[in-house]
């Protein structure tokens, strides 16, 4: 979409987020920029909540996920990144003031979900072992993606979780047909490689043949 080394916007969107956060500590934002569903007054929250925080350990636990995600995103799938990451950022914003419950839903973690669930989608349908790894990395790194998509009876937003999931398997299929190559099939040996022809040394066969005339 726009030619810029791979980690740019990866770097860019977390430290936005970071430097967000820093402002917020001053000059809360929370009214004017969280995304409150239904509620046309905040119909910006739709692209700005991402950059929301309420506290220190809400931004770091969504930092180092996110990280990962665009990184993969953006090394794995350069030619398509931007589009990925604009549908998975708006649309999952747009579908949480839709559908979530009336509550201001701010943070990163919706398109944490999204960029995680594409990579891991896409990597069964390309059949690619490296995105399965490395969507299951960021899920281990952070457990609760496991289970962050079923109501947990706190405050955490398990709306944008899902809605965020569903966005990133839509997006996988959207572009099944783009993205790193499956991997190449592991043949026990080489009569089971059918693009293998087994082809003699004529000097050796002439020399047979030649014994046997």
């Amino acid at each position: 979409m726009f030619k810029t080394n791979w980690w740019f916007v990866p770097c860019l969107y977390v430290i936005l987020i970071w430097l967000v956060f820093i402002l917020q500590q001053a000059y809360p934002m929370g009214n004017t920029l969280a995304l409150y569903p239904r509620d046309t007054s905040h119909l910006l929250g739709i692209f700005t909540t991402v950059f929301l925080h309420s506290n220190l350990l809400h931004i770091a636990s969504n930092s180092l996920p996110l990280m990962a995600g665009l990184l993969g995103l953006f090394y794995f799938y350069r030619d398509i990144s931007m589009k990925v990451l604009l549908i998975c950022h708006i649309a999952t914003g747009l579908f949480i003031w839709i559908f979530a419950r009336p509550a201001y839903h701010i943070g990163a973690s919706g398109l944490v979900y999204a960029l995680v669930v594409f990579l891991l989608t896409s990597g069964f349908i390309r059949k690619n072992r490296q995105l399965k790894f490395l969507a299951l990395a960021v899920l281990s790194i952070q457990s609760g993606l496991i289970w962050g998509v079923v109501p947990q009876g706190n405050n955490i937003s398990w709306e944008s979780h899902l809605i965020g999931a569903i966005i990133g398997i839509i997006t996988a299929f959207i572009y099944k047909n783009k993205g790193p190559l499956p991997d190449e099939k592991f043949y026990w040996n080489e009569e089971d490689q059918p693009h293998i022809h087994h082809q003699h040394d004529p000097d050796e066969y002439d020399k047979f043949d030649h014994k046997h005339h």
